[in-house]
């Protein structure tokens, strides 16, 4: 039994110490105590009731060596609609947006769980079920937020994690810079020329900026900065472009907050590792805080 405790133990050592390599700071288990919570961004999808596969951005990240939001995340998860106690026997649909029977979002929609949880059990995927409630609207909003529904959290993949480092040595990107998400996840999706994409605006440096976009792509409207046919054939470059969490530069614009992209804008930008542009018309904007703690609206 002594043996077999130490050997669980050893396991999570080395299971901490794989996660900590992958960011710059230590990510001890219980550590960044907080209500954290998540703004919901769901993908396309032919039903309107049961779970709802989204992307997950955490709401609000912060700059700060001390704070315990200071990572940017966007996470694939289910939300699994609960029944209400002793008011419904049966889980009701969560009253929000499906795409693509909903063409846009329009409002914020997110989950809250009540009690604080540790990010870094999160980070360290030893955390991946959350229970909370689901609103329409949040702090940020210029309405009260809107209880909805109560629903799990179960959390897939932590497709984007990175540390907000606030030391003032960080330069700023010169260009502006987003993340891509595709809201069509399905193996269909792979072949559709016409893309809907969730973009997050890439925080970097303080003070930054925390802006979710809903834009489309016409991929047969892209092309290379060079010839590659290797890289530039139609295949490709949907490749390229539905792969989550893929940056895009867009180097007409500096990286500022007043120069975020907001609906009915058609801009060229550019996926920075390869050579593919695209045309991206951007269709509404979803949420946006001014860093460095992120409790200002844009």
């Amino acid at each position: 039994m002594i043996l077999q405790n130490i050997f669980v133990l050893v396991i999570i050592a080395i299971s901490t110490l794989r996660a900590d390599a992958q960011y710059p700071v230590p990510i001890p288990p219980g550590g960044r105590m907080a209500v954290h919570g998540w703004l919901i961004l769901p993908w396309n999808t032919n039903a309107t009731e049961g779970p709802i596969q989204a992307w997950f951005s955490h709401h609000v990240p912060e700059f700060g060596a001390d704070s315990p939001h200071n990572f940017q995340i966007v996470l694939n998860g289910l939300l699994t609609p609960l029944s209400c106690f002793n008011t419904e026997p049966i889980a009701q649909p969560i009253p929000m947006p499906y795409p693509p029977r909903d063409p846009l979002i329009q409002y914020e929609y997110t989950i809250t769980p009540p009690p604080e949880f540790s990010l870094n059990d999160l980070l360290l995927q030893t955390l991946t079920e959350l229970k909370g409630s689901i609103y329409n609207g949040s702090f940020d909003t210029p309405y009260e937020r809107i209880p909805i529904a109560l629903g799990t959290l179960t959390v897939r993949e932590l497709t984007t994690a990175v540390y907000l480092n606030e030391s003032t040595s960080v330069p700023s990107y010169p260009d502006l810079r987003y993340l891509s998400y595709p809201r069509d996840m399905s193996s269909s999706g792979d072949t559709k020329p016409f893309q809907h994409m969730y973009f997050a605006h890439e925080i970097h440096s303080v003070p930054d900026f925390d802006h979710i976009i809903h834009v489309s792509i016409d991929t047969t409207q892209c092309h290379c900065e060079k010839s590659s046919p290797l890289l530039c054939n139609s295949k490709k470059i949907l490749q390229q472009i539905r792969t989550p969490g893929v940056e895009w530069s867009f180097p007409t614009l500096t990286n500022d907050f007043q120069n975020r992209l907001l609906p009915p804008t058609v801009i060229k930008g550019r996926i920075t590792s390869g050579p593919v542009l695209c045309p991206i018309t951007i269709l509404e904007s979803i949420h946006c805080m001014i860093g460095p703690d992120f409790n200002h609206k844009c």
